[in-house]
């Protein structure tokens, strides 16, 4: 059964049941900004009203009524309404396994590309994604929401073969890879930038030069977003929201919640409810 929160700023978020791995945004009529972030799931954005300015490196997207726009997860962007027009859209947060179920035929392993996947208007297509969300949005038949989900995501996926250029993989410095791997282990760990210059032996300066231009972030926000996207999980799993600022690094819950709204649109304790 779906199980939704509350409008929490025009902006709400929820799971259905009839899909594990999978969550759900709405957003009606809000001008919120999203600074830089990124999500440990594919974002599947559904634009249905306003003009969204959407960035990940540049150039930058204008995403109007009826676009598409699919990023991987890991992929820093930001977005923000292009004018004074409240914006209205849907997202689908997809895990990596359940887009593998859906997509991938048994023994295959890999998944077409969706790193900066942008649908510009290709009406048939949105239709689909978008029955899916307002079915998962609405029903409770667990076979019909899981049927229309991955019709969907493979009429996606179809899209992303024919359409999609392959993106140039193993392009980031070694020294970058190094420092992504120290935070990802140690996202909850107090760490000096002397720290990481000492773990590859480079310039400070020019540490976060070089990670920031291969990342899109720089170190500290880097392990900042980790820390949010370890938030969530725990908030999925029932931890109170009380416990996980301590667990995953904040100094304190005001600090959580202060920048978990900024990123998400909801309070810890408003996506929690969600459960």
């Amino acid at each position: 059964m779906a199980r939704m929160k509350r409008d929490a700023g025009r902006i709400r978020i929820w799971r259905n049941d009839a899909v594990a791995g999978v969550e759900l945004l709405r957003a009606s009529g809000t001008q919120h900004r999203f600074p830089k972030h990124f999500h440990d799931a594919y974002a599947i954005h559904l634009h249905e009203r306003g003009t969204m300015a959407f960035q990940y490196g540049q150039p930058q997207v204008a995403l109007e009524p009826g676009n598409i726009n699919v990023l991987a997860p890991g992929v820093v962007h930001l977005c923000l309404p292009a004018d004074e027009q409240a914006l209205s859209y849907r997202c689908l947060f997809v895990s990596p396994a359940f887009l593998q179920y859906a997509v991938l035929d048994p023994g295959a392993t890999r998944l077409p590309q969706f790193e900066r996947l942008l649908c510009p208007g290709d009406v048939e297509l949105f239709q689909s994604l978008g029955s899916a969300h307002r079915c998962l949005e609405t029903e409770d038949d667990a076979l019909e929401a899981e049927t229309m989900l991955t019709s969907g995501l493979a009429a996606l996926a179809s899209y992303s073969g024919q359409r999609q250029a392959r993106v140039k993989a193993g392009s980031e410095p070694r020294h970058v890879t190094i420092i992504r791997e120290f935070l990802d282990a140690n996202y909850d760990r107090r760490i000096a930038l002397a720290d990481l210059a000492r773990l590859v032996g480079l310039n400070p300066v020019y540490l976060v030069r070089s990670f920031r231009s291969s990342v899109g972030l720089p170190p500290h926000a880097y392990q900042r977003q980790l820390r949010l996207s370890r938030a969530r999980q725990m908030l999925r799993s029932g931890t109170p929201p009380a416990e996980v600022a301590g667990m995953v690094g904040f100094a304190d819950q005001s600090h959580l919640s202060r920048l978990f709204k900024q990123m998400t649109g909801v309070t810890p304790a408003d996506y929690a409810k969600g459960l």
